[in-house]
Formats: structure tokens, C-alpha cells, sequence
């Protein structure tokens, strides 16, 4: 069990982030993929599986992966591995938006019970009783002082549990809680398969043009969706074009690159 002794300090600097990124969680999601049970994973092991049976054969970690600390450091999937492509990006936009409502939740929780009731309320085996933080897992057993510097929450869909990253591992940054949020079998229906809404919208736009304005839940340039969804740049840039001119997606120039986001309609459009 790790302990962690919190001053009032650190309390004061603790800050809930929704994502350590996509190169961090398909690491952890490639332990999920070769679980063998029934769970809200159920249907994404399969489509992951499918998939890969169609294309070349997936990297295992010890070819391509590297290590969890590469993963949160560089903050891209290591060069020529394809699992990140094959079974964390087509779902990322839905895994993002996952992950952003349970720090929004952790916010909202703040505001009415105050930083205990959020440490509380995270996972069972996390337990806050002033003045130490305990966490319940597999990491060998050891008390930490955190002196004052803070401490940053992070959700994860595919962590199998909670665990820190610190000075231990070689992270040299603010310590890092993560800690896995198990989605409802609706949630996890959502994700994998998208929604009804999202069905309706690929009736009224299009499969290509709805999955390039779901992938501008992020800003992207036009090469970043091409990449992101297989397709030609040409065509990118003509579904975007579309989706400007409807009042769906805005266009900017950022240093030497064109950078395309949603407007709020089309952030409501998404829902």
C-alpha cells in the first residue's frame, strides 16, 4: 500500500487533468486486449482483434512500445508501432470526451464537499484520511511525503488500477495519481459503437464527413485528420470546407500551419 502524506499545501495544489494523452493510454490498453474475460471491454477487445486480423500484425511491447514513461513523456506512440492507430484513435474522440466529464464531475465536487469528498470519491481503493492519501494497489508498499509540491489526478480509461508515477519510475514532473474509471455498459456501448445520436448523424452528414467533424474535438490540421481517419488530404479539406461553411468548424492560422476547430454548434451538434 502507498501512503501519501498530504500538508495543507499540497491540498491547496492538487489539480485533476482529463487525460495524460493517447500514446499513454493505448499503452496501457494493450494489457487490456489480451485479458480473457467478459467486461465492458468485451467489445472492443473484438474489434480490435478483427481489425488487426485484417491488416499486418500487431507489435507486442517488447518490439515497438517502450515503456509507460515513454509513453506520458513523448506524448506520441513510439515510431512503427500501429496499435495506437488500430485500437485507441478511431475511438479517441468518445474516450476523450469520457475522460473530460469525470475531471468536469471532480470539479462539480470541489464546489460542493471540497477536495476530500473528490479524493474520496475516485476509487475504493483510494482512500483520503487527513493527513495521508492511501492507495491500495500493487506498487511495493512505502510512505511518501509530498512537501508541499502537489499532486496531479488523472483519469484512465484502460488503467487496471490506480497507481503513482513519480520519482520511482524516473518522472521528474509534479507526482502523478492515475487512477481507472470504469465506464457504465451503456457508457462503454457509446464509446465502442457510438451512440444513436451518432448514428443520426452520420444519416445527416455522411459516415466521412461525421467522422472528420468528430475528429476536430480536438484541433487538427488538415493532414492530422487525413492521418487520424485514412483518407486523402484533398479530402479532408473538402469536408472541412463543408463543415465551415454550414457554421460547424473554424479555421485559423497558428505560427507556419492551418489549424481547424469546433464552433459551438458544432461542439452541440456532437453533443
Amino acid at each position: 500500500m502507498l501512503q501519501l502524506r498530504l500538508s495543507v499545501d499540497d491540498l491547496s495544489r492538487i489539480r485533476v487533468i482529463d487525460t495524460l494523452g493517447l500514446a499513454f493510454e493505448a499503452h496501457l490498453a494493450w494489457n487490456r486486449l489480451t485479458e480473457q474475460r467478459r467486461d465492458v471491454f468485451s467489445e472492443w477487445r473484438r474489434t480490435v482483434r478483427s481489425r488487426s486480423r485484417r491488416s499486418a500484425p500487431t507489435p507486442g511491447p517488447a518490439e515497438s512500445r517502450g515503456t509507460l514513461l515513454d509513453a506520458l513523456t513523448s506524448g506520441r506512440p513510439a515510431e512503427g508501432d500501429s496499435f495506437p492507430a488500430e485500437a485507441v484513435e478511431p475511438f479517441w474522440g468518445r474516450i476523450h470526451q469520457f475522460l473530460r466529464a469525470e475531471r468536469d464531475a471532480c470539479g462539480r465536487e470541489v464546489v460542493t464537499g471540497g477536495m476530500e469528498q473528490v479524493l474520496n470519491n475516485r476509487h475504493p481503493s483510494v482512500v483520503w484520511r487527513s493527513p495521508t492519501l492511501r492507495i491500495d494497489n500493487l506498487q511495493p508498499s512505502r510512505e511518501i511525503s509530498l512537501v508541499g509540491q502537489g499532486l496531479t489526478l488523472a483519469p484512465s480509461l484502460f488503467a487496471p488500477r490506480p497507481f503513482l508515477i513519480d520519482r520511482e519510475m524516473g518522472w521528474r514532473g509534479l507526482p502523478v495519481l492515475v487512477y481507472n474509471v470504469v465506464p457504465s455498459v451503456e457508457d462503454a456501448a457509446t464509446i465502442w459503437n457510438g451512440s444513436s445520436a451518432r448514428a443520426a448523424l452520420q444519416d445527416l452528414l455522411g459516415r466521412t464527413r461525421a467522422d472528420v467533424l468528430d475528429s476536430l474535438r480536438e484541433s487538427q490540421s488538415t493532414g492530422q485528420v487525413a492521418d487520424r481517419l485514412r483518407i486523402s488530404t484533398p479530402s479532408a479539406s473538402k469536408h472541412i470546407t463543408v463543415l465551415r461553411r454550414a457554421g460547424f468548424v473554424t479555421t485559423e492560422r497558428r505560427h507556419n500551419s492551418t489549424v481547424h476547430a469546433l464552433t459551438p454548434l458544432g461542439e452541440t451538434l456532437l453533443g
